[in-house]
């Protein structure tokens, strides 16, 4: 009997479409194909903790990765918004599209560095084994590129259940789309910039409990820019990852192994 054909690695043929329009058009679907792994056409394999696989496994099958996310998902959506996807799903080496600068190292780079690098396993459809800095975060990312909204990943990093700092991470060894980038900068600017690096928002001088407001029942309100342990930061907003709350519990796109 002979085996099933493998699947075999193709550039995409809306490559010459613009991705702002492909994008937009799939957002507009979204509601059709999300958590819908009976339309899904490849599988994404998210190990954590990055173990180093020898090379006689390293184009085996997810199971030498002992803890690992399966995600049951769309090219389309993964293509038109991570140019890191598309370029795998395209036939391309990792080692082709990061091209990295050997005079510096990336820190995305670094934390998927070793023997597991992203590439696709031997099946007969698209399966996609894909180390990322931050697998905590992927599912957050994952509800952005099928939407094209940053709410939930809002707030999660509002309520402290998932990391600022590995969420770029993530969107830069991804190659995702200049918008997500615009929207963490600005909740950074929001929540997590020193306020003595923003002048704009309060001068260095500026004295915080005289800075403070009344409310119109004569009940102080706090200022912007808050006291924590000597250096003020905007609104004091913690960097301390907190366990998933309900609101990051409304994503079943996954399945854990």
């Amino acid at each position: 009997m002979a085996s099933p054909k493998c699947f075999t690695p193709h550039p995409s043929p809306l490559a010459d479409v613009p991705r702002e329009y492909i994008a937009q058009q799939l957002h507009s679907l979204a509601p059709l194909y999300w958590n819908k792994p009976e339309t899904a056409d490849c599988t994404i394999v998210v190990p954590f903790g990055h173990p180093r696989l020898s090379p006689r496994h390293h184009a085996a099958d997810p199971s030498h990765v002992t803890s690992h996310l399966t995600l049951q998902l769309h090219m389309d959506y993964l293509c038109a918004k991570s140019s890191l996807l598309g370029g795998l799903f395209g036939g391309y080496s990792y080692l082709d599209l990061v091209k990295p600068d050997p005079s510096a190292s990336s820190p995305s780079t670094s934390r998927t560095s070793g023997c597991l690098q992203p590439h696709l396993l031997p099946s007969s459809r698209p399966v996609l084994l894909l180390p990322v800095p931050d697998p905590r975060s992927i599912h957050l990312l994952v509800h952005w590129i099928y939407f094209g909204k940053a709410d939930l990943i809002e707030t999660c990093l509002n309520e402290g259940v998932v990391d600022w700092e590995g969420l770029t991470q993530n969107v830069e060894y991804l190659g995702l789309t200049t918008d997500i980038k615009v929207f963490l900068g600005r909740w950074y600017d929001n929540w997590l910039l020193p306020t003595h690096d923003r002048s704009d928002i309060c001068s260095p001088d500026e004295d915080v409990s005289s800075s403070s407001s009344l409310s119109s029942s004569g009940s102080r309100t706090s200022s912007p820019c808050e006291e924590v342990k000597g250096v003020r930061f905007e609104r004091g907003r913690t960097r301390v990852v907190r366990p998933l709350s309900r609101s990051c519990r409304q994503l079943p796109l996954y399945a854990a192994a």
